[in-house]
């Protein structure tokens, strides 16, 4: 028998009136609809909170489509927000630049009713390749983020368990996030390519300054502190994770700087 499964679709929106068309037509366009879709704009200056409005009025569909407005208190305090809002057994997550592929709900939720065992799982992203597929577990992410978040989809229960992102954390929180769901529960990675971004950006740094990736280095360092101090992982692998770390920050660098010369 199959589990009863009900999707919310999760964006935080912020000053994203280029993307955000294309991001919901992403998920009005599947071929299995979600139950409902919450937005919810972190005090954007631009004019993304209008045209979000002018898209919800010319929508012909039964989906739920819950917009909530808050000033600006970052991407955590949104998506928190936005599941606080969800009344669906579990939470799809979506970035205003990000779109998904049409199939991208139908299959993570073919997965969950057969295999309600795992809380949280992942396809993967356009552009961030990864070979691995199967389950996942903690020790495994430690070393690795295999889930990026316009591919995620979660049990809300598990996410409400772990308390959801935290609002503290400007960069990695939603690494921090998995880690901790992973500590309690199963994961699983799926062998579909699923989202992608809206302009094709690599899943770090194209565009950006070496100081984001610094910021992001930081992040994700900050996220080892705290399992170490939250007791989920013990003094000789804190050691570890962070020299891996560090030489992987060192390898996004150089390859940055390599793909900017080609392109210059």
């Amino acid at each position: 028998m199959k589990n009863s499964i009900t999707i919310s679709a999760v964006i935080p929106n912020f000053n994203s009136e280029r993307t955000i068309t294309k991001c919901l037509e992403s998920i009005l366009s599947q071929t299995e609809n979600v139950d409902e879709i919450i937005i919810v704009d972190d005090g954007s200056i631009d004019k993304s909170l209008v045209i979000i409005k002018k898209v919800i009025k010319t929508i012909n569909s039964e989906i739920k489509i819950v917009l909530s407005e808050q000033e600006n208190a970052g991407p955590s305090a949104a998506r928190n927000k936005a599941v606080s809002l969800a009344t669906s057994t579990h939470i799809a997550f979506l970035d205003s630049d990000d779109i998904w592929y049409p199939d991208h709900i139908k299959t993570v939720k073919s997965f969950f009713q057969e295999n309600n065992q795992y809380k949280i799982i992942s396809t993967k992203y356009l552009g961030a390749p990864i070979s691995h597929v199967g389950e996942i577990f903690f020790k495994k992410l430690l070393f690795k983020n295999y889930f990026l978040t316009p591919c995620v989809v979660l049990n809300k229960e598990a996410f409400l368990e772990i308390g959801g992102f935290n609002e503290k954390m400007n960069f990695a929180e939603d690494y921090y996030l998995w880690l901790n769901i992973l500590s309690k529960h199963k994961g699983y990675l799926l062998d579909y390519v699923d989202a992608a971004n809206v302009d094709n950006k690599m899943s770090f740094g194209q565009n950006g300054l070496s100081s984001n990736l610094r910021l992001m280095h930081k992040g994700v360092l900050k996220c080892y502190k705290n399992l170490y101090s939250d007791q989920l992982i013990s003094f000789k692998t804190y050691i570890k994770i962070i020299a891996v770390e560090k030489i992987k920050y060192i390898r996004r660098i150089l390859l940055i700087f390599y793909v900017k010369k080609k392109l210059s």
